[in-house]
């Protein structure tokens, strides 16, 4: 995986659970926005969650608009109980980057296959 800096690379190995997004430049950008807000979403709770590292690649699908986004997350509680989101993981990158390119340059679909 290639990410766009030392920073971003790092935060992915060794950092807080987070979630990153690629580039233009198909490179891994930690994305502070989406990671405090499954913090936080996890932290309001009932029963309060700190989100346990599990590396993953993952489409995510907007509900409103249908448009899908490639996220690389180093914990998927982050996207638990997201309100605008749905989310399929996926076993390997390789096995992610397959299904996204089948959807074309601009994804924008009724469900995640």
């Amino acid at each position: 995986m290639r990410f766009c800096s030392p920073f971003d690379r790092d935060m992915a190995a060794d950092g807080p659970p987070a979630v990153f997004v690629r580039s233009p430049e198909h490179e891994w950008r930690l994305e502070a926005d989406l990671s405090r807000d499954g913090w936080e979403r996890l932290g309001r709770r009932d029963d309060p969650l700190v989100p346990v590292r599990r590396p993953s690649h993952v489409l995510v699908r907007d509900r409103a608009t249908g448009f899908v986004s490639w996220f690389y997350v180093t914990s998927l509680d982050l996207l638990l109980d997201h309100p605008r989101l749905e989310h399929q993981p996926y076993d390997s990158e390789e096995a992610c980057a397959a299904v996204h390119d089948r959807l074309g340059l601009a994804p924008v679909v009724d469900a995640l296959p």
